[in-house]
């Protein structure tokens, strides 16, 4: 086990680091013994993406790693992927804690990719790391083959109504998850998509408690308020001295309302929630 958080390390005293360990891996080989680090907490300590490389490095040559906890420390979408490179090597791993980094739509993609790699995988932390709409989406969708997982953290990542709709459909197959955190997010907690994510719990056998708090899901943004106006307007503009015209067909938003609607009923009724 090798612990250090808050040390102020910075990318040259993160690079030291790993380079021991990789020091550390290629003595053992020569040895004839098997590396024994199988614990790395490693938080705060400014690590950023110039560290990531040699970590990545450390990662896949050990290949003992159980748990990694890495959060707060900026690293940004290209380390990121070195670290999900490095981390794939390592098969036993069991947590995995990166909150409050940066991934993005790239980092986010790493990560679905890597996580097939991890089968005994039982805690995912990726709190407050800006996957986004799209890089949220692919990493839930990819969830529904960890299905070791127990605790999941997704929180403050922008992950809009689309991603939670297939998120509910990933829950499915966690048989076993003991606690989820949505808080911070872009849907409405009072949405259909939320109904749909307590049913696929109860589906379970599992109490919707184990769900966090919604209190504080990110609202539209001013910008995207004035473009939604800026839309109406044009709606209006183009409607004038239309009032005796029939209305046009349903959105495709309008659809996926109504499709959701009636899922959550179906799956009420088939569940007796």
């Amino acid at each position: 086990v090798l612990k250090l958080n808050n040390n102020g390390l910075g990318i040259h005293g993160g690079t030291t680091i790993a380079q021991a360990l990789i020091a550390c891996q290629a003595e053992c080989e020569k040895q004839g013994k098997q590396p024994s680090l199988h614990t790395l907490v490693c938080g705060r300590n400014r690590l950023e993406n110039g560290s990531a490389p040699e970590f990545a490095k450390a990662f896949a040559a050990l290949k003992t790693l159980r748990e990694v906890r890495m959060p707060q420390n900026g690293i940004r979408p290209e380390g990121i992927v070195e670290l999900m490179n490095g981390l794939s090597n390592n098969s036993g791993l069991a947590v995995l804690d990166l909150q409050d980094n940066t991934f993005t739509h790239t980092g986010s993609a790493a990560l679905a990719k890597a996580l097939s790699s991890w089968p005994l995988l039982e805690t995912l932390n990726v709190g407050d790391c800006l996957l986004g709409s799209t890089g949220g989406r692919l990493v839930i969708e990819a969830l529904k083959d960890v299905e070791t997982l127990k605790i999941l953290n997704l929180q403050y990542n922008e992950i809009e109504m689309d991603g939670a709709i297939a998120l509910a459909e990933s829950l499915r197959k966690l048989k076993i998850l003991e606690n989820i955190e949505l808080n911070g997010n872009r849907f409405d907690a009072e949405s259909n998509a939320v109904e749909l994510i307590k049913a696929a719990l109860a589906e379970n056998d599992l109490d919707d408690d184990i769900l966090g708090s919604l209190s504080d899901m990110e609202e539209i943004t001013d910008d995207e308020d004035e473009d939604e106006d800026e839309d109406e307007e044009e709606k209006e503009s183009d409607e004038e001295g239309k009032m005796d015209v029939a209305p046009g067909p349903k959105t495709a938003s309008d659809v996926l309302a109504d499709d959701l609607a009636d899922l959550v009923d179906q799956m009420k009724k088939d569940l007796n929630v």
